[in-house]
């Protein structure tokens, strides 16, 4: 029998979250190829692995079952990957980086300028996510490192991590808006409007967290009108009048801002601190040390502000 490890790793997905729509968030696959891949192994199985009438969905007992041994073989796999990955230790010949858009356009560049200068040989493979997907690449070994804010907070408590800059979260807006007039922005004058943040998804997968960690117990009562991923779309959607929008700075350096004001917010939380993260396991091998050392070499982008390591 000949079973793919990309199925066993949407049978498990879709188990833990509860769902093919939940699942896809974490395999960054569309729910089409996820159920294709569940629908694949029960018929490499001949059993029927979810129930599907149940909401939220839940494992046969063919599932249940099966569901040990499917996490089992996966980190025996990972196990060897490991293995196999200790004796090329002594080496930088390779590294994978999970980032997101704006540290991706704005500050990767410089760091990997210092890393391919002391490593010419070396390949770059680059993996963008929502923080949640960031923290499960590093966690899985799927990226050597990666760059994520530290909130919202991390599900694996025992992973290594640099903090490199804190910077604002801010409220972008029309020019002409009678909001544009004030040097800062309260959070009551935010509860009136409608918002436009980011990134997309559900809450409990941290869908517009910097908006709703600025506005405190007061997000409760916001018009969040829309999520996205994207700076550009936000500030699209910003400039054609369908609210004001409120994201971390840095993003705001990935697209144009003519026409448009951009104002910092008197909150407490209105603020985001930014990271980058490794396991323990790998700390000691010559690519984490490699990268860590030219990401600290590599001044931090215009308009934040470095933090201690």
């Amino acid at each position: 029998m000949s079973l793919q490890t990309a199925w066993l790793r949407s049978f498990l997905a879709v188990a833990d979250r509860g769902g093919f729509g939940a699942a896809t968030v974490v395999l960054h696959l569309s729910q089409s190829r996820v159920s294709a891949h569940i629908a694949a192994l029960e018929h490499a199985l001949g059993v029927t692995l979810f129930d599907r009438k149940a909401r939220p969905i839940c494992t046969t007992e063919a599932g249940e079952l099966f569901r040990g041994h499917a996490m089992t073989a996966l980190l025996e796999l990972q196990s060897g990957i490991e293995a196999a990955r200790g004796m090329r230790d002594n080496f930088v010949a390779h590294v994978t980086i999970g980032s997101y858009p704006s540290v991706s356009s704005t500050y990767l560049p410089s760091v990997l300028r210092e890393l391919t200068s002391m490593y010419p040989g070396l390949t770059v493979e680059l993996l963008e996510g929502t923080a949640s997907a960031l923290e499960e690449m590093v966690v899985s070994g799927t990226a050597d490192l990666a760059f994520r804010p530290l909130l919202p907070k991390m599900r694996e408590t025992t992973l290594c991590h640099r903090t490199i800059w804190r910077e604002d979260i801010v409220v972008v807006m029309r020019d002409n808006d009678p909001l544009a007039e004030q040097a800062s922005v309260g959070v009551d004058d935010i509860l009136g409007r409608a918002l436009i943040g980011n990134p997309a998804g559900s809450v409990e997968d941290g869908g517009g967290f910097d908006l709703r960690n600025t506005l405190g117990e007061a997000a409760e009562r916001a018009d969040v009108a829309y999520l996205t991923d994207q700076p550009t779309t936000l500030v699209a959607l910003v400039r054609s009048a369908f609210g004001i929008g409120i994201i971390n700075r840095l993003a705001l350096r990935t697209t144009s801002t003519e026409g448009l004001a951009v104002r910092t917010i008197d909150a407490p939380s209105a603020h985001r601190v930014v990271a980058l993260f490794w396991t323990r396991r790998r700390a000691d091998t010559a690519v984490v040390k490699a990268f860590l050392d030219a990401q600290q070499r590599s001044p931090v982008p215009p308009g934040v502000e470095p933090t201690p390591n």
